[in-house]
């Protein structure tokens, strides 16, 4: 009797740990989530009016790159008449897209004739984003996020020599 007693109790002991569950905790969930998300990618990016948010994301990005290069250029235009010199060159702007749709310059990034050229170059890009429409932010789980956007910009402006007076 003594040791079936012993045995009970051993086996009482024992099978506890069958029948307890494993609790995950709510900030294990939320840690492991956070760990599979690709922050480098979006769901959705940034779009102008003219872009159809259900299209593909490839098409969203060339809507998106091909509605601002023409908004961009056809208010930088007016702009540029200031270079007096002939320009063929690319620089690269660096862009923050905010979740709020608000489109800022980070930085120009140019070489030194370009710098020598257009010195207000930095400004007369500031002056042409702030006149652009609002944009629709990019989304990521359906939240709208940040984004850093490199645009190259095509510099080609071509002087005519002055005539002399004959």
């Amino acid at each position: 009797m003594h040791k079936t007693g012993l045995f009970l109790i051993l086996l009482t002991l024992v099978s506890c740990e069958y029948f307890s569950s494993n609790k995950v905790s709510k900030e294990e969930i939320v840690r492991k989530e956070i760990q599979s998300i690709n922050w480098d990618d979006i769901d959705r990016y940034p779009l102008f009016d003219d872009c159809d948010e259900t299209a593909t994301k490839y098409e969203q990005r060339r809507c998106f790159q091909s509605e601002f290069s023409q908004k961009f250029f056809s208010i930088l235009k007016d702009e540029l008449s200031v270079a007096h010199k002939p320009i063929n060159d690319t620089v690269r702007v660096q862009l923050l897209i905010e979740r709020t749709g608000t489109i800022s310059m980070v930085a120009v990034v140019k070489n030194e004739y370009v710098a020598r050229v257009i010195p207000d170059l930095d400004s007369i890009v500031k002056r042409t984003i702030a006149k652009l429409p609002k944009v629709y932010p990019a989304l990521k789980r359906d939240i709208p996020v940040n984004t850093r956007v490199v645009l190259p910009l095509v510099l080609r402006v071509e002087t005519e020599p002055l005539n002399s007076p004959e």
